[in-house]
């Protein structure tokens, strides 16, 4: 007991002058950086772009791996080269989708609309396709 009121007063003697506990905790370090200046808030919104392409293009995969199945073939060795060539195609694209939404980056833009949201629940309008013609655009 002596040893955790001893512990409480070098804690307490470390404080700077004016301080609280709450400002000397680490989370205040990431509250500090929780601020999105423009520049972030620009980037999250061309990496939220780039996941809604990709996810908008995941749309067609099933039909793209069954269009050989679909269509006469001169063979069965043609039939195969075709589907193989077109599970491969749908390979690569969920497995791109998996990437971006994944990384660093689009868990923290992710997080940041699940905070952002919690914290303002109202007033977020839906968003219409007809408002953004550019939506499937990819910037260069």
């Amino acid at each position: 007991m002596a040893t955790d009121m001893a512990e409480g007063q070098q804690q307490t003697s470390q404080m700077p002058a004016g301080g609280s506990a709450a400002d000397q905790q680490p989370g205040s370090d990431q509250a500090a950086e929780e601020v999105w200046d423009e520049e972030r808030l620009e980037k999250a919104m061309k990496t939220l772009k780039e996941m809604h392409i990709q996810l908008r293009e995941l749309r067609t995969t099933i039909p793209r791996l069954i269009a050989p199945l679909a269509t006469k073939q001169p063979s069965p060795e043609a039939l195969f080269r075709d589907f193989s060539k077109a599970a491969s195609m749908a390979n690569q694209d969920v497995q791109a989708f998996r990437k971006v939404m994944v990384e660093q980056e689009g868990l923290q833009v992710l997080g940041q609309a699940r905070k952002s949201r919690a914290e303002r629940p109202k007033g977020i309008k839906s968003w219409k396709v007809c408002n953004h013609p550019d939506w499937l655009t990819r910037d260069t």
